[in-house]
């Protein structure tokens, strides 16, 4: 009667919640539950047909409409924009900043780990005897085995440990970095890494429904693409792809083909659950881990940036909640404001039924909250503020959303400050689609990036006043750091920035104080620094953990490395600032940040550009800043400099005038590799 009347007379508090407490009653009685967890890297928000192809994208994706559209579509959906601190929170229930890995990505030999004190997804519900399995990337960490899967929570992986792998050699910098568990994994090369995860996930549920049909089932499938290199079979880029997209965007060719290739995954894998008998016991949950990265062909259109700057393109996830089970809602979008770490709750508790916030959890306490009774029945989020970047490492870098209003504070993200019709791409692959043009689609950071097949142009920020591509703009919010205030409902492209309006100061001082609350935490997030005992060459030319006990059954812990805090200054020392960032075109590198007296006053300083420790570029440091007394820079050199091979590029404010000394930035050195030219961490 209950649930009758709850359809009936929805609107009715009490029935409504009547309703609610039938369904989380059915939903307890289901005695094995699925849940797939299926992550697809670096994609953009018109990268799904449901999306996109409103805007002139060719890139379609069936499976994914289809099953979003029986589902519930998350349309406030929130992730970090990075890889590493995305899956870490997603898997830990924390804000990467709560546990320091809101730092940097994690690549090759990087000793950082998502922390051993923290309890993730697969750990608790293995713990309550579910069978839990990850594929694909990895990305939190193998500096010892206790970072691994297999000592996180999981009783199979199959998939890789860094962030970045050859879709069809399976090598690392040119050593094999791929695993069946613990051991590595026979490598058939030439066979693509999105049809490999998808055949060893579809192997493991069929052995565990059949050897344990019992258990309930959770299964992490976490996909390379879109990531690069850009690589993918060509009979997913012949025929539609071919067809629509034109011949000198062959990036955009090459996500079409990803995307293709990860649709026809989930169409698999759908497929077997159903064919097992259980596909109405299962519940998909689909992410992206960060925006798209539109020089790599991706394409986040019609919101503003891509990954790695915290605009909506960078941040607001493609997600979705769908499957056969039946007390997830039918062709709904929902609104509710979620984040990455609520997946953590949501499956353990809301899902699972498992308690949370105790001892079980790990420590520090959970930042991510139980969402599933928002996506499951029309119950309002209970989150209505998301931290959404962090990083106080250098100078400050974040982004908040509260209620309707976001906040950004500091540099957008990587490459702020310059626009490209075209960039150079790696196309160094020629296995089985070459990359001809070697360039890439429309690259503009702070701007709007259409699908290149829609014939649309780029549009660069209007207060930078950049009319024609490629064009570099001095707007010093956008190169040194600025405030940014945005209205998301109303604004969700992020055209109109409120920051300056003084009808707004009200709401910017709002802001300012939540985002001043975490700041105050002031928890050091971690750079993740290269050891050289990582060496693949040391194990065999294969990636393996290097530090603890070599036994991968102890799972030894993870120690953080000790980073020493800088020297305070001294009375006489030049003062402060910050090397904030590189970016590189066929003929100029330009260096940005700011440097200013120890108390933030004084006469303008000259800042240094050195190359391997010879001046290459100074100038006064003379960019007005929003902050009074800091000084920006905008230096720039001949390409040509670091053309070939590894190099050094660091950053100096020489205060020779009144105190008679240099003194180095932070965030200064960092270097490059190449050819082609890479800014990396040194």
């Amino acid at each position: 009667l209950c649930c009758c009347c709850c359809c009936v007379f929805k609107a009715m508090t009490y029935l409504s919640t009547c309703c609610l407490l039938f369904v989380l009653f059915a939903q307890s009685t289901v005695a094995k539950l699925n849940v797939l967890m299926y992550v697809i890297d670096d994609l953009g928000f018109a990268d799904v047909g449901y999306h996109g192809n409103q805007y002139g994208s060719q890139v379609l994706t069936p499976t994914i409409d289809e099953l979003s559209a029986n589902g519930v579509r998350l349309t406030s959906y929130y992730v970090n924009f990075l890889c590493s601190p995305t899956r870490t929170s997603l898997m830990s229930g924390r804000y990467a900043y709560t546990i320091g890995m809101n730092g940097e990505v994690i690549t090759n030999g990087k000793d950082s780990c998502m922390p051993s004190s923290v309890s993730t997804i697969a750990d608790r519900l293995k713990e309550d005897g579910w069978a839990t399995s990850a594929y694909g990337k990895w990305d939190m960490g193998m500096t010892t085995w206790g970072c691994t899967p297999t000592c996180r929570g999981f009783d199979h992986f199959y998939g890789f440990y860094n962030a970045v792998n050859d879709y069809f050699q399976h090598l690392v910098g040119g050593y094999q970095d791929f695993r069946n568990d613990t051991n590595p994994a026979p490598i058939a090369t030439g066979r693509y890494m999105t049809e490999l995860l998808t055949e060893d996930a579809i192997r493991w549920v069929q052995y565990v429904n059949r050897t344990t049909p019992e258990k309930s089932i959770f299964s992490y499938l976490a996909h390379e693409s879109n990531h690069g290199p850009m690589e993918v079979p060509l009979y997913y880029i012949t025929g539609h792809c071919a067809d629509n997209i034109p011949s000198d965007h062959p990036a955009r060719r090459i996500i079409c083909g990803m995307m293709r290739a990860v649709d026809s995954s989930l169409t698999n894998l759908t497929q077997t659950y159903k064919d097992l008998g259980i596909w109405e016991n299962t519940i998909i949950i689909m992410s992206t881990d960060n925006g798209g990265q539109t020089k790599d062909g991706g394409n986040n259109f019609p919101l503003r940036g891509n990954k790695a700057t915290s605009y909506e393109g960078g941040v607001r996830g493609v997600g979705w909640v769908g499957g056969g089970y039946s007390f997830v809602q039918r062709g709904v979008s929902s609104n509710a404001m979620i984040h990455v770490s609520d997946w953590y709750p949501t499956i353990v508790h809301g899902i699972a039924g498992l308690s949370i916030n105790g001892s079980a959890d790990g420590s520090p306490p959970l930042d991510g909250v139980d969402v599933w009774h928002s996506i499951i029945s029309d119950v309002p989020s209970p989150r209505n503020e998301t931290l959404l970047q962090l990083n106080n490492r250098h100078a400050i870098q974040a982004a908040i959303r509260v209620g309707d209003w976001k906040l950004m504070v500091g540099v957008p993200g990587g490459g702020s400050g310059t626009c490209y019709i075209r960039m150079p791409i790696n196309s160094n692959k020629s296995i089985p689609y070459p990359i001809t043009p070697a360039t890439s689609p429309p690259f503009c950071v702070d701007g709007w990036v259409p699908p290149p097949e829609n014939g649309s142009k780029a549009q660069p920020p209007p207060d930078t006043h950049c009319t024609s591509f490629p064009c570099t703009y001095n707007n010093t919010k956008y190169i040194t750091g600025g405030v940014w205030l945005f209205n998301i409902p109303q604004d969700p492209t992020e055209h109109n920035d409120l920051s300056k309006n003084p009808q707004y100061s009200d709401v910017l001082k709002m802001l300012t104080d939540r985002l001043q609350f975490y700041i105050d935490k002031n928890i050091t997030q971690q750079p993740p620094i290269h050891d050289p005992a990582s060496s693949p060459k040391n194990f065999g030319n294969v990636w393996t953990p290097w530090q603890g006990n070599p036994d991968p059954s102890a799972c030894s812990p993870f120690v953080p490395p000790v980073v020493p805090p800088p020297p305070p200054p001294s009375p006489a020392a030049c003062g402060i600032g910050s090397m904030g960032g590189v970016q590189i075109s066929k003929t100029t590198v330009r260096v940005t940040g700011w440097c200013s007296g120890p108390d933030f006053t004084g006469p303008t300083r000259t800042a240094l550009i050195k190359v391997d420790g010879k001046i290459v570029a100074s100038g006064a440091a003379n960019i007005k800043r929003e902050k009074a007394g800091l000084h920006g820079y905008s230096l720039s050199f001949n390409t040509d400099i670091i053309a070939n091979g590894h190099h050094q590029i660091s950053a100096f404010c020489d205060c020779s005038p009144p105190n008679n000394g240099t003194q180095q930035l932070s965030g200064s050195p960092q270097c490059t590799t190449g050819p082609p030219i890479h800014v990396v961490p040194c």
